[in-house]
Protein backbone atom coordinates (compact mmCIF):
# COMPACT_ATOMS: atom_id res chain seq x y z
CA UNK A 1 0.00 0.00 0.00
CA UNK A 2 2.85 2.14 1.00
CA UNK A 3 4.12 2.16 -2.86
CA UNK A 4 0.77 2.45 -4.15
CA UNK A 5 0.15 6.06 -1.90
CA UNK A 6 3.61 7.32 -2.46
CA UNK A 7 3.80 6.76 -6.73
CA UNK A 8 6.08 8.77 -7.89
CA UNK A 9 9.10 9.63 -10.53
CA UNK A 10 11.74 7.79 -8.48
CA UNK A 11 11.55 4.59 -6.58
CA UNK A 12 10.76 4.61 -2.97
CA UNK A 13 13.68 3.07 -0.41
CA UNK A 14 13.55 0.50 1.34
CA UNK A 15 14.54 2.54 4.84
CA UNK A 16 12.51 4.94 3.70
CA UNK A 17 9.17 2.61 3.65
CA UNK A 18 10.20 0.91 7.14
CA UNK A 19 10.62 4.00 8.77
CA UNK A 20 6.94 5.06 7.52
CA UNK A 21 5.22 1.69 8.29
CA UNK A 22 7.00 0.57 11.31
CA UNK A 23 8.76 -2.30 9.85
CA UNK A 24 11.85 -4.10 10.64
CA UNK A 25 14.01 -3.39 7.63
CA UNK A 26 15.52 -6.69 7.38
CA UNK A 27 11.83 -8.62 7.52
CA UNK A 28 10.34 -5.42 5.02
CA UNK A 29 13.94 -6.72 2.72
CA UNK A 30 12.31 -10.35 2.58
CA UNK A 31 8.77 -9.17 1.76
CA UNK A 32 10.03 -7.08 -0.80
CA UNK A 33 11.98 -9.64 -2.51
CA UNK A 34 8.79 -12.06 -2.05
CA UNK A 35 6.76 -9.38 -3.99
CA UNK A 36 9.76 -8.75 -7.05
CA UNK A 37 9.85 -12.67 -7.61
CA UNK A 38 5.64 -12.65 -8.20
CA UNK A 39 6.63 -9.89 -10.12
CA UNK A 40 4.67 -7.18 -7.96
CA UNK A 41 7.37 -4.90 -7.33
CA UNK A 42 10.08 -4.38 -9.05
CA UNK A 43 13.48 -3.10 -7.68
CA UNK A 44 15.80 -0.21 -9.40
CA UNK A 45 19.45 -0.38 -8.54
CA UNK A 46 21.72 2.35 -7.56
CA UNK A 47 22.00 5.09 -5.55
CA UNK A 48 18.71 6.85 -6.45
CA UNK A 49 17.38 3.52 -6.84
CA UNK A 50 14.90 1.47 -4.44
CA UNK A 51 10.92 -0.19 -5.29
CA UNK A 52 8.22 0.84 -7.12
CA UNK A 53 5.01 -1.21 -8.10
CA UNK A 54 5.66 -3.33 -11.54
CA UNK A 55 2.20 -2.59 -12.90
CA UNK A 56 -0.93 -0.98 -11.51
CA UNK A 57 -2.51 -0.58 -8.36
CA UNK A 58 -5.85 -1.62 -9.15
CA UNK A 59 -4.60 -4.66 -11.31
CA UNK A 60 -2.56 -6.17 -8.22
CA UNK A 61 -4.99 -7.76 -5.69
CA UNK A 62 -4.71 -9.11 -1.89
CA UNK A 63 -4.84 -12.51 -3.19
CA UNK A 64 -1.22 -11.56 -5.68
CA UNK A 65 -0.10 -10.07 -2.63
CA UNK A 66 -1.12 -12.95 -0.25
CA UNK A 67 -0.19 -16.04 -2.43
CA UNK A 68 3.31 -14.29 -2.84
CA UNK A 69 4.17 -14.16 0.40
CA UNK A 70 2.29 -17.26 1.75
CA UNK A 71 1.66 -19.51 -0.67
CA UNK A 72 -1.78 -21.02 -1.21
CA UNK A 73 -4.37 -19.40 0.28
CA UNK A 74 -6.77 -20.74 2.85
CA UNK A 75 -5.93 -24.85 1.49
CA UNK A 76 -8.51 -27.30 3.36
CA UNK A 77 -6.77 -28.96 6.34
CA UNK A 78 -4.95 -32.10 4.78
CA UNK A 79 -7.01 -34.82 7.02
CA UNK A 80 -10.07 -33.72 5.13
CA UNK A 81 -10.44 -35.70 2.26
CA UNK A 82 -14.02 -35.97 0.31
CA UNK A 83 -12.66 -38.02 -2.70
CA UNK A 84 -11.35 -41.08 -0.10
CA UNK A 85 -14.67 -40.41 2.30
CA UNK A 86 -16.80 -43.26 2.53
CA UNK A 87 -20.21 -42.76 1.27
CA UNK A 88 -21.76 -43.56 4.55
CA UNK A 89 -19.35 -41.06 6.91
CA UNK A 90 -21.86 -37.95 6.15
CA UNK A 91 -20.59 -35.97 9.14
CA UNK A 92 -17.19 -35.92 7.19
CA UNK A 93 -18.82 -34.60 4.48
CA UNK A 94 -20.17 -31.85 5.85
CA UNK A 95 -17.38 -30.72 7.52
CA UNK A 96 -16.02 -30.85 3.96
CA UNK A 97 -18.42 -28.91 2.68
CA UNK A 98 -18.15 -26.23 5.24
CA UNK A 99 -14.18 -25.92 4.32
CA UNK A 100 -14.72 -25.52 0.67
CA UNK A 101 -17.67 -22.81 1.74
CA UNK A 102 -14.68 -21.00 3.55
CA UNK A 103 -12.33 -21.69 1.11
CA UNK A 104 -14.37 -19.99 -1.79
CA UNK A 105 -15.66 -16.81 0.53
CA UNK A 106 -11.82 -16.08 1.13
CA UNK A 107 -10.72 -16.47 -2.15
CA UNK A 108 -13.89 -14.42 -3.31
CA UNK A 109 -12.88 -11.73 -1.25
CA UNK A 110 -9.03 -11.18 -1.59
CA UNK A 111 -9.25 -12.09 -5.22
CA UNK A 112 -11.49 -8.89 -5.55
CA UNK A 113 -10.09 -6.56 -3.35
CA UNK A 114 -6.90 -4.63 -5.34
CA UNK A 115 -4.46 -2.80 -3.74
CA UNK A 116 -6.44 0.41 -5.08
CA UNK A 117 -9.51 -0.63 -3.00
CA UNK A 118 -7.40 -0.54 0.15
CA UNK A 119 -5.51 2.47 -0.41
CA UNK A 120 -9.02 4.47 -1.11
CA UNK A 121 -10.28 2.95 1.98
CA UNK A 122 -7.09 4.07 4.03
CA UNK A 123 -7.62 7.88 2.38
CA UNK A 124 -11.07 7.82 3.36
CA UNK A 125 -10.60 6.51 6.87
CA UNK A 126 -8.32 9.52 7.11
CA UNK A 127 -10.30 12.47 5.83
CA UNK A 128 -13.04 10.62 8.36
CA UNK A 129 -10.57 10.77 11.15
CA UNK A 130 -9.46 14.44 10.23
CA UNK A 131 -13.02 15.68 9.72
CA UNK A 132 -14.16 14.85 13.09
CA UNK A 133 -10.90 15.87 15.07
CA UNK A 134 -11.84 19.10 13.34
CA UNK A 135 -15.31 19.49 14.13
Amino acid sequence: MHLAMHESAWPIQTREIAAAESIPEQFLEQVLAALRRAQIVKSIRGASGGYELARSPRSITAGDVLRALSGAIAPMPSSIDLATSRPDKYDRRVVVELWQSIQSAILHVVDNVTIQDMVDKRVSLELGSSFMMNI
